[in-house]
This record gives C-alpha cells, sequence and structure tokens, in this order.
C-alpha cells in the first residue's frame, strides 16, 4: 500500500534535508554534480533547456545538452551556462559521446525534446546502454518514453533508473508492457506497482494531482502542495531535478557506507529550524539535527532511487506552488526556477 496521509507521510520531506550535500570550501567544481540531458530537436529546443537548467539550479555544478544541430543554437541562446553539444545527428556522435563526455557524466536524462526521428532514437538508445554500462543513474521521460516502448530492452541491468511518463504515457507503457490499460486495476497505486515489476529495478514515478512512485517493492505517494496549472515543461523541471537527485542519492549511500549517519553541517546543535514557509512540507518541529537523522532513517527504508525520486517530486511541486501563489493562472514554468533558491532555503532550514 502507498504511503499516504499519515505521520510518516509528513516525516517525507526529511529525505531531502539527508541527501543534500553540504556546501563546503573544500568541494571541487563538478563534485556536486554533472548531468546530461539527451534531447532537443528543431521543434523543441525549451525542454532540454528546462530539464538542464534545473539540475544547474537545483546544486548541480555542471549541466550538458547534446541535441541535433539545428537545435543547439537556441539552447545556448536560452542560458549561457548550459554546455550545448549538437552530437545526436552528426557523424561519429556516438563515438565522441562514449570516449569524451561520457565518463564525465553523473546522471543522463533521455527524452526532453528528444523528437521521434529513427536516427536519433537510435544513437539516443547507444548512449543509455553505454551510461548502463557505466553505473550510471538514468531519468527518462516524455520523447525518451516513446523509446523505452520501442526498445525495451533499453534499461535492463541499469542499477538506477527513474520513468517519468503522466497519465497518458503511463497508459501507453500500460498497454505495451502489461497488455492491460491501467483502469484495469483496483488503483492508480497497484497499477504503478505493476508496472514498475514489469521492469528490473526501475522506478516508476507517475505525474498527476497526486504523483505515485514505485519500485515495484516500496510505494510512496507525493501530494504535497503543487500547482492547478498545467502548463508545458513542468515534467521537464522534474525531470532534471530527479537527476541531480539520484546523483545525491548516490553520494548519501556512500557516506552511510562510510560514516555512518555523521551530521554534515557544522555544530548542528546550533540551528533553529524555520518557524513557518509556502512549502510547509519541508519544515519540522524538531531539531535540525534530528530531521537529518530522521531523514537517513528513512533513507534506508526507502533505499536511495525511490527517496531521490520522492525528493525530487515534492521539491518541484514546491516550486510551482510558490509559483503558482505568484503569478497565478499567468503562471508559467520560467516562474518555477525563480523560486528554486526560496524552495531550497525552505529545504535546508536555511543552512548549506
Amino acid at each position: 500500500m502507498a504511503v499516504r496521509g499519515t505521520a510518516l507521510q509528513s516525516q517525507l520531506g526529511e529525505l531531502a534535508l539527508a541527501m543534500i550535500p553540504p556546501l563546503s570550501v573544500s568541494n571541487h567544481k563538478g563534485q556536486m554534480g554533472r548531468v546530461a540531458v539527451v534531447g532537443g530537436c528543431k521543434e523543441y529546443t525549451g525542454a532540454p533547456y528546462y530539464a538542464g537548467m534545473s539540475a544547474l539550479k537545483l546544486g548541480a555544478d555542471l549541466s550538458f545538452v547534446f541535441c541535433m544541430e539545428n537545435a543547439a543554437t537556441p539552447i545556448k541562446t536560452y542560458s549561457p551556462e548550459l554546455i550545448v553539444i549538437p552530437l545526436l545527428d552528426s557523424e561519429g556522435g556516438m563515438d565522441t559521446m562514449k570516449s569524451h563526455w561520457l565518463p564525465r557524466l553523473h546522471a543522463v536524462v533521455v527524452g526532453p525534446g528528444l523528437g521521434r526521428e529513427e536516427h536519433v532514437h537510435n544513437i539516443s538508445y547507444a548512449i543509455v546502454r553505454e551510461a548502463v554500462e557505466r553505473s550510471l543513474p538514468i531519468v527518462v521521460d516524455a520523447d525518451g518514453i516513446s523509446l523505452l516502448l520501442n526498445r525495451p530492452d533499453m534499461l535492463d541491468g541499469c542499477a538506477a533508473a527513474v520513468v517519468t511518463p503522466n497519465i497518458a504515457e503511463f497508459t501507453r507503457l500500460c498497454k505495451g508492457r502489461l497488455e492491460k490499460e491501467p483502469g484495469h486495476f483496483p488503483d492508480l497505486s497497484q497499477a504503478v506497482v505493476a508496472l514498475a515489476k514489469s521492469f528490473k529495478n526501475v522506478t516508476v514515478v507517475v505525474k498527476g494531482a497526486v504523483d505515485v512512485i514505485s519500485d515495484g517493492d516500496k510505494t510512496l505517494t507525493c501530494d504535497v502542495p503543487g500547482t492547478l496549472r498545467r502548463c508545458g515543461g513542468q515534467g521537464d523541471v522534474l525531470s532534471g531535478c530527479m537527476a541531480t537527485w539520484l546523483h545525491w542519492a548516490q553520494l548519501t549511500s556512500a557516506s552511510i557506507a562510510t560514516t555512518g549517519n555523521a551530521i554534515p553541517f557544522p555544530d548542528p546543535s546550533s540551528m533553529v529550524p524555520m518557524a513557518s514557509s509556502a512549502s510547509g512540507q519541508f519544515l519540522m518541529a524538531s531539531s535540525a539535527s534530528g530531521q537529518f537523522l530522521m531523514g537517513r532513517t528513512l533513507f534506508k527504508h526507502y533505499g536511495p532511487v525511490v527517496s531521490a525520486a520522492y525528493a525530487a517530486c515534492s521539491f518541484t511541486r514546491t516550486c510551482a506552488h510558490l509559483a503558482f501563489q505568484c503569478h497565478g493562472r499567468t503562471m508559467t514554468t520560467p516562474n518555477l526556477l525563480e523560486n528554486f533558491s526560496k524552495a531550497m532555503t525552505a529545504c535546508t532550514r536555511g543552512h548549506a
């Protein structure tokens, strides 16, 4: 049964705090994450921008976009901070990706603005398979889901994969992999569990009024307040956040293995949680150190991938909620990016 509407649900916000790596003068560029977005074609240049920029603004140090030639210049003009490489339709693109770029990466998002051209899907599939061989976390969204339906072995052997369909994409996945409509199941959560079980080591996140997250074993729902607006691009924001949080989850697992539950913040006894926040979800009455330890306990229970997925959903919904409070029905996806700072301050209780 999915966890929802219980005391435990109110504590799940601690998962985010438990995974956010502290800022330090000893950190080096790239340590907080080098995230790649595979996508971007002539028609769709905004989606890879939102995914890449979200990964960067959340806290990744470097964000790469691997796109088609005719998408590169528009994406470059959106932000000088994105590293844009047009190799999806270039001769020798996969060789360059394999030898030069993939060894640098910590996580890969495939699908935002990818389009449906067969030769682009072929190289994207090859990139994912190489990323699997390198044990990189992978997020599959948007046109990447069409690629997954056509290449059902794409994520085989992946140690940390998340697929993020909306309800229409989820229905297609259920028909393709389960030969059943989601309505065949008693409720949405059970349908998500069944789809997750049809894969191996894949977590499914179905986006909606309530996000449902399952790896086939552990299941969570995220009902953090979001937005009534359904403008395009919000799913791309989630996919970028998801990739960064997956990398942070791997860092958290490594930290637990070497230091246990040592608090990564300076002088935790001196920390005072903020009294209130528009998000609500990330703020608890307990001490910061107690919140961190609760998050680590939940992290161990749910595992790194489900934990990262919940944190990404919760954070993205909080950004959308803050944006909607300010802009109402005129809200668009750039307004989510404008609220990353407020959402992160709430998430970390104002501490790095």
